[in-house]
């Protein structure tokens, strides 16, 4: 049976940057900040984060035999200034993100790979982005990092830069202990942000958020967000970009 050293050994073999272990459970206040967020309706036309919100609010809904969660984060940091594009207004601005190929394609792979190394003997769900799942929760549960103030996860090995990923799995495992946060008394990411979607410190207004403008929202852009869009024409790196 392997145990938590030879998991995240295979892990790194796999290219993973970071790995965690938690159980399936979130804190209450975790649990409530996903209310206070579809209350507020800052979700906007994401009605699929709604539709499922008691399993999202807790991972043992989605699947009650799971006993752990193994966390996964692959950095995608960029090797030069992400905003440095932001100054040509003769070329569209893409977030990095999607610079390359479809993380949700390179991260299941190499989650699959993973998981049959534990599957004999354990069941195992994978998940990246495709589930109701809270992955940055659970990845601060795990120890990869905490949520910012731009609500982003935050490592202080990999910045913001985390693609995240997840294994469910009847097999126990000890948890590592949760990431403490460590903005303090920063807000730059606050500051940073064009069109002001940050009610507050920890909360993000998907409404005014130029990625859910530029992908996720139906219609029109509202034209009060189109001078400080820019040329950004899909997502926006600005609150990760200036993290410290």
């Amino acid at each position: 049976m392997p145990d938590k050293t030879a998991i995240a050994a295979r892990a790194k073999t796999l290219g993973f940057d970071a790995i965690g272990f938690a159980r399936p459970t979130l804190t209450p206040a975790q649990a409530q900040g996903l209310r206070d967020h579809l209350a507020a309706n800052h979700h906007g036309a994401m009605h699929w984060m709604a539709a499922r919100a008691d399993q999202r609010a807790d991972p043992r809904a989605l699947w009650p035999d799971a006993v752990t969660i193994i966390s996964l984060g692959l950095s995608y940091a960029p090797d030069t200034d992400p905003l440095a594009g932001l100054a040509n207004r003769a070329a569209g601005n893409i977030s990095v993100y999607a610079r390359g190929r479809d993380y949700h394609d390179i991260i299941k792979g190499k989650l699959k790979h993973l998981a049959q190394f534990i599957a004999r003997d354990a069941a195992v769900k994978v998940f990246v982005d495709t589930a109701p799942v809270m992955e940055k929760p659970l990845a601060q549960q795990a120890g990869l990092g905490w949520q910012g103030k731009h609500t982003n996860l935050v490592s202080r090995a990999h910045g913001s830069w985390l693609f995240l990923g997840e294994i469910f799995t009847t097999l126990a495992l000890e948890p590592d202990p949760p990431a403490a946060d460590h903005c303090g008394t920063c807000h730059a990411c606050l500051a940073a942000c064009p069109t002001a979607a940050f009610p507050a410190p920890y909360q993000l207004d998907a409404r005014r958020c130029i990625s859910y403008l530029t992908i996720e929202h139906p219609g029109p852009i509202p034209e009060e967000f189109r001078p400080a869009i820019g040329n950004r024409i899909y997502g926006c790196d600005d609150c990760l970009a200036v993290c410290p």
